[in-house]
């Protein structure tokens, strides 16, 4: 890694004021919000709104509105049974009976509808699809993309964001929102990735100033021009195309131009040349990112990385010198490892052996949950699944962790038969915090996947037990 041309970092987007204005509603039409994200209300009647921001249209009116998610938690009760406000910022206009467009033209943006083709077949009528063959425009996505997703829940609702790239090698963003259930169509976003850059995502709660709610904040890292290391990120009701983020002025390159990446916040993790895992942390006691440093692990060249949370409420949001972090990767053995650490920095032992060895060109996701009550009491452990895919074979396959009794599997599924070989994965984890404080909770809604199948982007979701094919998610 390259040193930073500067080591200040101004500009930082994390910050207890908005940095623009996104909406119209004044602050005194919000009221406070517990931290467990359940929404706040606010007041609007007769008044409409197109988000065309996000590809949908809405129409409000001062009757009662009630929404529904699409998931199923694990304890079997839908969104349906449990009403919970609404989030504000997705939701300004709203306040009674909304309308959808689920498809058509909003603002120029054109509506999708999930589809769940379990056949594949072209021509085949699915839920969300019109019958007819589908373009091959739908394949508009570069072979072996790289691929990122996050998630967040707010009260029952869940909006999800996947990153890829196109042929011509522009950064597009997908956006589902269970409250419109479908995606979006492509939105181009303002970044321009080198061909094949690695993608790494995370997404971290902020606290604007009282009496406004904590909101989400996602982050897209990516390698540019010139291999440095660059940023872009997303709120709610700002532009669609991004804003510049703020690790952008740190000025650091990578030397290994195979380097892969991952993320989750407050760490991005890349290789070096010499095969050690570098972290690019922002630092809240500072406040800024600071410039790579080594890990303590070495991998294989060009190994596949993960990096996950190791408990429920993770140490974002502290002031300590890093974050707790469980790292997956590939030692120059083949081994599938995993390295944790305290949010002090120290290295832990680890929760054993993963039972697998991958290829040196295998591709990786992971995922985790909370664990929930263990013997009747409350954990702050976490459980974990790895999906990775043999790049010799194409097989996708997974472990998985959710009990003390160590690492289990490997496993594979139905749902992953047909993926392209090779194809990048991207699974969701829910973002935690210390500052403010929002744990992780034991409930699937959020544990989505994404690969390559056909050229085509996939969407499966496990639901803690089991794996449901959602189809393609169309890419016009």
């Amino acid at each position: 890694m390259d040193q930073p041309r500067q080591s200040a970092q101004p500009g930082l987007e994390v910050t207890s004021h908005y940095d623009t204005t996104p909406v119209t509603l004044e602050a005194h039409h919000w009221t406070s919000s517990s931290q467990n994200g359940s929404a706040p209300s606010h007041d609007i009647s007769h008044e409409q709104k197109i988000l065309a921001g996000h590809g949908y249209e809405s129409t409000a009116h001062n009757s009662g509105y009630t929404g529904r998610a699409y998931y199923q938690n694990e304890a079997g009760s839908t969104a349906q049974d449990k009403a919970k406000p609404r989030r504000p910022w997705l939701l300004i206009a709203l306040g009674g009976v909304v309308t959808f467009v689920l498809a058509g033209v909003v603002g120029g943006i054109a509506g999708w509808k999930i589809t769940s083709n379990q056949n594949q077949e072209p021509a085949l009528t699915v839920p969300g699809s019109d019958g007819s063959t589908p373009s091959t425009s739908a394949t508009k996505i570069v072979p072996n993309s790289g691929l990122a997703a996050v998630g967040y829940r707010y009260g029952t609702d869940i909006t999800l964001h996947v990153w890829f790239q196109g042929p011509d090698s522009l950064l597009r963003r997908l956006q589902y929102m269970s409250i419109y259930q479908n995606w979006t169509a492509p939105l181009e976003v303002d970044a321009a990735p080198k061909v094949g850059s690695p993608f790494g995502a995370s997404q971290f709660w902020t606290k604007p100033d009282e009496p406004l709610p904590v909101i989400p904040q996602a982050e897209l890292f990516y390698i540019g021009s010139g291999e440095k290391i660059l940023g872009v990120n997303w709120r709610e009701g700002f532009t669609r195309g991004g804003l510049s983020d703020s690790v952008n002025n740190g000025g650091w390159t990578v030397g290994n131009t195979g380097t892969q990446m991952a993320a989750y916040w407050p760490s991005t993790i890349l290789q070096a040349s010499n095969g050690d895992v570098m972290e690019v942390f922002f630092n809240y006691k500072s406040p800024g990112f600071q410039e790579p440093k080594r890990v303590g692990i070495t991998a294989s060249p060009g190994s596949a990385l993960a990096i996950l949370p190791r408990e429920t409420t993770h140490s974002a949001g502290d002031q300590t010198a890093a974050s707790s972090a469980r790292i997956i990767y590939r030692d120059t053995t083949g081994r599938l490892k995993n390295f944790d650490r305290s949010s002090g920095g120290q290295s832990l032992t680890s929760s054993g052996e993963i039972p697998v060895t991958v290829d040196s060109n295998f591709t990786m996701a992971a995922f985790v949950v909370a664990r929930g009550e263990v013997g009747g009491q409350k954990s702050t452990a976490v459980n974990t699944w790895i999906l990775y895919q043999d790049s010799k074979t194409g097989k996708i396959s997974y472990v998985y962790e959710n009990d003390s009794e160590g690492w289990k599997g490997p496993e594979t599924d139905p749902v992953f038969e047909g993926a392209d070989s090779p194809t990048h994965l991207a699974c969701v984890t829910a973002a935690s915090s210390t500052i403010p404080e929002v744990p992780l909770e034991a409930a699937h809604d959020l544990s989505h996947c994404f690969f390559q199948s056909g050229r085509k982007l996939k969407h499966v979701h496990f639901d803690g037990s089991s794996w449901t094919d959602m189809g393609f998610i169309s890419i016009p």
